[in-house]
């Protein structure tokens, strides 16, 4: 599985996301787990100053947004040019909100934490619940890191309309993988 596959990565991702429950349940709570992290990359501080530090300062979560953006424009031009708007634009929020010195009688990285928690507790509920399998995490973390934003922004996009003939083509791929997983998985209960 090449790492700038887009296919590839779509299709191993897609085996532990195929429950529409689950799904949305993602599209909500990546971004969200997304954002608080980048809320807790603000504290890395700024590595230089720039003409749109009053916006984006040079510091972690800028730089981690770059480096996603860059690699989702990699993986599919289009959708990754698409959503690097929406990523820096959370990416700048995630700036504010660590700005401010209270948030519901709390620091904002206590805030964001308490955020990230439950989104994170939402997703296993999702997939314990909803999809009946482990999180991709559990069989390839980093992938399930750097993939999930893409991937929930790439689901939107197919319900969209977009490259219906991909979306076709990997739900078919999806729905083989995901029944080969279950013929093992019974092969191994017996």
């Amino acid at each position: 599985m090449g790492i700038f596959s887009f296919e590839d990565q779509l299709l191993q991702y897609g085996q532990y996301h195929n429950n529409k429950l689950n799904q949305l349940i993602h599209v909500v709570f990546v971004p969200t787990i997304l954002w608080t992290t980048m809320v807790w990359l603000t504290q890395t501080g700024e590595v230089a100053d720039w003409s749109l530090s009053y916006i984006w300062p040079l510091n972690g979560a800028f730089i981690g947004i770059a480096i996603y953006s860059l690699y989702y424009i990699i993986l599919d031009p289009l959708a990754g040019t698409l959503y690097a708007p929406i990523l820096f634009g959370l990416c700048a929020y995630a700036n504010v909100w660590a700005g401010k010195d209270e948030i519901a009688g709390m620091s904002p990285q206590m805030a964001a934490t308490i955020i990230h928690v439950v989104s994170w507790i939402m997703q296993f509920m999702g997939h314990g619940f909803a999809e009946g399998r482990a999180p991709a995490l559990l069989d390839n973390l980093l992938q399930a890191i750097v993939l999930a934003p893409f991937f929930v922004w790439v689901e939107v996009l197919f319900h969209l309309g977009y490259r219906p003939d991909l979306h076709k083509r990997l739900q078919n791929k999806i729905d083989t993988a995901i029944s080969e997983w279950k013929k093992s998985k019974s092969k191994k209960v017996r």
